[in-house]
């Protein structure tokens, strides 16, 4: 009984160790980088965080999705099309994605940062960023990407849900867990459009929420890349609202056209 008693003992101290050392990180980030008064990727002060949450010389570089893209998924085009390959070719559930920025350089290594690294003061600026793209969407509930339990206790947050909180404060807007993530798949980077719809059935699945054929959803994420996961959720709640929109702080450039959906979609998602 003692031996069992100090092991428990043990963890115990080991677990609260662990959650001092988080809280002394998240002070220390909020003491040296407080998130209404410093650039969310250099540090730098700002005049004004409503306004804009980088500074002058950031905004000299930083790759805003800004140019032609899809009106779609937000992807940007090379050619004068409206709609993407990849959308043109395959189904989507969401009405529409918005990414103010691009998954390359500063944005990215702050996004992993952010992830990663337990930095949650920029969801604060990447939501009021955001929150700018989604200018004049009417939007009635906001949702978020979940994570499995295992993964959320690793990691202690999810970041989707940080954003999709920061992001209903701005916009005044209702947030919702709506789904579920049943297991952990294996990392997608290497894998196809195909291979990535196919690894999403079953891995998420619609809680018991009220929502209304009246209301339109917002699902955010922190990085869109091939819309699999996203386009996934947003089918699991599309027959039950009238739009469903996505966001999410980067969009990342898919070039290859093997990640195109040369197939519908439609014969993977659950019937209801």
């Amino acid at each position: 009984m003692k031996k069992k008693d100090s092991k428990s003992a043990c963890k115990s101290f080991s677990v609260r160790l662990s959650r001092f050392w988080t809280a002394s990180k998240n002070f220390a980030s909020q003491l040296f980088f407080p998130e209404n008064m410093k650039c969310v990727f250099c540090g730098a002060d700002i005049p004004n965080f409503e306004e804009r949450p980088y500074c002058d010389e950031c905004a000299k570089t930083l790759p805003f999705n800004n140019g032609h893209r899809c009106q779609i998924c937000d992807v940007p085009i090379e050619s004068e099309a409206n709609v993407c390959d990849f959308c043109q070719k395959g189904k989507h559930f969401f009405k529409k994605a918005f990414c103010p920025f691009l998954y390359d350089g500063v944005v990215k290594s702050k996004i992993l940062a952010f992830k990663d690294s337990n930095q949650r003061w920029r969801a604060k600026s990447f939501a009021r960023m955001i929150a700018d793209r989604l200018d004049g969407v009417n939007i009635d509930v906001i949702t978020y990407i979940p994570m499995t339990e295992k993964k959320l206790k690793k990691r202690s947050f999810n970041q989707s849900q940080l954003l999709a909180e920061e992001i209903g404060k701005i916009l005044q807007k209702p947030v919702l867990s709506c789904f579920e993530k049943t297991r952990d798949v294996k990392a997608q980077k290497t894998l196809s459009y195909r291979q990535r719809r196919e690894a999403m059935v079953g891995t998420y699945k619609l809680k018991r929420v009220k929502l209304s054929k009246s209301q339109n959803v917002l699902i955010v994420d922190d990085i869109i890349t091939t819309c699999a996961t996203i386009g996934y959720c947003a089918g699991l709640i599309y027959p039950k609202v009238q739009n469903v929109y996505a966001c999410a702080i980067a969009r990342q450039y898919v070039r290859s056209n093997s990640q195109a959906p040369h197939y519908s979609v439609e014969y993977l998602m659950p019937k209801f």
